[in-house]
């Protein structure tokens, strides 16, 4: 079976190759990019072969300098400091990818008004296997067929028409695999206070999420109707539903979740911009 993008054109520079920016990487790698077309700029990340490593912009400037596709993968309190180094040789054919929290599409073209196009791109772990979900909106003449072709292996494509609920998808479908673990997490902790064993409990806690949402990704139903099924009246189901449901404490909870991870976001993006 071909791979994706071994017929990628453009070479590609990652500012910044931590965790979500190598998870989207590997992805990239594995579908056929030639690592040739590469070049990383990130002192503290992990060489890869057949990549080319630099540890500051000025390195890559000074031995390459030039990218048809260049990425934003450092913290988002770096911005500063990156475009004062990188915006010069961001030329007209150049588009400007962005995964960075609370960065908006119009600082990004602030930063950078020489792009041909300015991408936001808002990715989550499970990108590393192709299970992902990134939501995407841009400005300028962005070439729309080549952009989703780099996100498609990546899992599931949401198109925006604009970034103004990006902060809220940032949190939501961004952090949102964090709080899954953190959930699955206590699920098993539970069940070890309980009586079962570690081992047991994150296996069957781990094995039941999994199996759950994959029913309800191919079942095409609600979930209230899946709940339905599972839970009989006056049944131990429904005992715990009763105690989940309290008062709408599980809703209450997970906005305040989300409502948090958001306004961390915004936060980040005064900083990005040099605010308070």
């Amino acid at each position: 079976m071909a791979k994706t993008l071994q017929k990628f054109s453009g070479r590609v520079l990652l500012v910044g190759c931590g965790n979500m920016a190598g998870a989207m990487l590997d992805r990239w790698l594995a579908e056929g990019l030639d690592p040739a077309q590469v070049a990383i700029v990130d002192p503290f990340a992990v060489p890869r072969e057949g990549i080319a490593h630099f540890a500051s912009l000025a390195d890559w400037i000074g031995q390459d300098g030039g990218a048809e596709w260049v990425m934003l993968g450092m913290k988002p309190q770096q911005l500063g400091d990156v475009a004062s180094d990188l915006a010069p040789v961001v030329r007209g054919d150049t588009h400007l990818l962005s995964i960075l929290a609370g960065v908006s599409l119009a600082d990004l073209s602030a930063r950078f008004p020489d792009a041909r196009a300015q991408v936001r791109i808002l990715p989550n772990l499970a990108a590393r296997i192709g299970a992902g979900v990134s939501a995407v909106a841009s400005l300028g003449d962005a070439d729309d067929a080549a952009v989703t072709s780099l996100l498609k292996p990546l899992g599931t494509v949401v198109a925006l028409a604009d970034d103004g609920t990006m902060d809220l998808v940032t949190a939501f479908t961004g952090s949102g695999p964090a709080f899954v673990f953190r959930l699955i997490e206590s699920y098993a902790a539970a069940g070890e206070r309980l009586g079962l064993s570690a081992d047991d409990a994150l296996r069957l806690a781990t094995a039941t999420f999994g199996g759950s949402t994959a029913l309800l990704d191919g079942s095409g139903e609600k979930p209230g109707v899946l709940v339905a099924q599972v839970a009989s009246k006056g049944g131990t189901t429904q005992a715990g539903l009763d105690v989940l449901d309290e008062g709408g404490q599980l809703v209450a909870l997970m906005t305040n979740v989300l409502r948090a991870a958001r306004d961390r976001g915004r936060e980040l993006a005064d900083i990005a911009r040099g605010g308070n």
